[in-house]
């Protein structure tokens, strides 16, 4: 079978015909009209001049044409740019000019949402209308539908990230690590025909993707919803008797207080086979309530990147058991601890750069050398192969699990000391009162040196909150400043806590 999309398509294209595979607001598809639409889609753009190597970039709504969208794509040679539905305009604008895209396509809800950023695009690059999933009559051709041809599995998708720090960045994936991605993830799962996985995360989010891309390979069904409100997620859960959902840290503490609230009682989700967190660490009091009250759901607690897609998970009994971290790399991923200034592998239990090798490896930063030479570098176990250098702070124990310390660009130096940010919200979110926490530094005083600041959502003294710290923290990881608000923490476009917002919040309190 071909290595990229095309083949995984073509996989899709062998499913019983009735059998669903991508739902959502527009209506339900399955494998044969899945691909058909893939194809139909491709027939127009291609009419409408799209070439092997061009940028498409898609702003649509997280629906069923956002999922059928790469595939088509790929049937052209042409890198798909999947835009997460939340960007402002400017935000789109950005990625479109960056990636020198060739067609905008753009369904009308979303062009009247960024009239001024598209108006401003039309006179240099093509921007098309795409129609709802019963047509596609603003890039209808007569040229029959574009079928499955041989896929190398090469570049296929650019990922931007979500730039929340600054402009975002285009990873640029190969249909191969998306594929393999897929496939793995869909294993350790336990993927079948049976399951339906409700799919809340953007498809420009590379965990996003994934649950499509890991339904395509098991024969499993998906139901994208775009959502307000977490009580709406638990109830589609019980609906549609959904047997998996993927979430981000902000997304379980919100799920966790709907379901408290017996927005759903616990009994109706028996259907519910499994949980997924990547995104950053998953509370202690998610993982209680659901060991508590959900006892029959597996908890997946993963990590990944998008410059290396999955990487590793903790087993579900390992976390019962009490396993925190990271846990164990994915198969076919090697994780590997190195000074970050030699690349030399660091002993077991001593901190040092977390460096991915393996099958989803991607191809490095789209149009910035520099940027790729520092991060994607010459993997010196595999001749012809890159390893990724994640920037991230870890360490290995005897048994081989990984636990990861936070990114080395956001340690923070307080008193001559090093701190992690990760490790302050652990003990911030044993408090009483505490929903959510982040926290960051914030220059203080002449000379710019960092306070350490803490800023809560829920109904927490903020006394309460220092005393907890400084119960279980040495003196230097005690927050200068705490800040409790009722309402959520701000977050990006993926769901999860935008810290350069949560920066603004101190600032506009000086």
């Amino acid at each position: 079978m071909d290595a990229g999309l095309t083949g995984l398509l073509a996989r899709v294209a062998a499913r019983p015909a009735g059998q669903p595979f991508v739902g959502g607001r527009s209506g339900v598809l399955d494998g044969p009209a899945f691909a058909a639409r893939a194809g139909a889609l491709a027939a127009g753009m291609r009419a409408s001049g799209v070439l092997p190597g061009d940028r498409v970039v898609a702003c649509l709504e997280h629906d069923v044409d956002l999922a059928v969208f790469p595939f088509a794509c790929a049937q052209l040679g042409a890198l798909s740019v999947l835009v997460n539905p939340r960007l402002k305009p400017d935000q789109v604008r950005h990625i479109v000019e960056d990636a020198d895209a060739g067609l905008v396509l753009i369904s009308p809800a979303r062009r009247t949402g960024l009239a001024v950023g598209m108006e401003e695009l039309a006179g240099t690059r093509t921007v098309r209308a795409l129609g709802r999933i019963e047509g596609i009559p603003e890039l209808a051709s007569d040229a029959d539908p574009v079928a499955c041809g041989p896929d190398s599995g090469g570049a296929t998708t650019i990922l931007y990230t979500s730039g929340s720090t600054g402009r975002a960045k285009g990873i640029v994936q190969s249909g191969r690590s998306l594929v393999e991605g897929g496939r793995i993830v869909a294993g350790y799962l336990g993927l079948g025909a049976t399951d339906h996985v409700l799919g809340v995360l953007p498809l420009s989010f590379d965990y996003g993707l994934n649950q499509v891309l890991a339904a395509a390979h098991a024969g499993s069904r998906v139901t994208l919803q775009s959502y307000l409100f977490a009580a709406e997620v638990v109830r589609t859960l019980r609906d549609l008797q959904c047997t998996g959902l993927a979430g981000v840290p902000e997304l379980w503490v919100d799920v966790v207080d709907a379901l408290a609230r017996e927005a759903v009682p616990v009994e109706e989700l028996r259907a519910l086979r499994y949980v997924t967190n990547s995104g950053g660490r998953l509370p202690e009091r998610v993982i209680q309530h659901f060991h508590q009250h959900l006892p029959w759901v597996d908890v997946f607690s993963m990590y990944g990147l998008t410059e290396a897609f999955r990487s590793s998970f903790v087993p579900p009994d390992a976390l019962r058991a009490g396993r925190r971290g990271i846990g164990l790399p994915i198969p076919g991923v090697d994780l590997d601890v190195v000074d970050p200034r030699t690349g030399v592998p660091c002993p077991t239990g001593e901190v040092g750069e977390l460096v991915h090798r393996g099958a989803c490896v991607a191809e490095g930063y789209w149009r910035q050398p520099a940027m790729s030479a520092l991060r994607f570098r010459p993997d010196p176990s595999r001749r012809g192969t890159f390893q990724v250098h994640s920037g991230d702070l870890a360490r290995r124990d005897a048994e081989g699990y990984f636990e990861l310390l936070g990114r080395a660009d956001e340690q923070l130096k307080i008193g001559g000391y090093r701190v992690s940010p990760d490790e302050v919200v652990d003990a911030v979110r044993t408090v009483a009162g505490v929903t959510s926490a982040a926290a960051v530094g914030v220059a203080s005083g002449r000379d710019e040196l960092p306070s350490l600041c803490v800023l809560v959502h829920g109904e927490a003294d903020p006394g309460a909150v220092v005393s907890a710290c400084r119960r279980s923290l040495p003196p230097w990881m005690v927050p200068a400043r705490v800040l409790v608000r009722q309402a959520p923490l701000p977050r990006g476009p993926n769901g999860k806590i935008d810290l350069e917002a949560v920066r603004r919040c101190f600032a506009e309190r000086e």
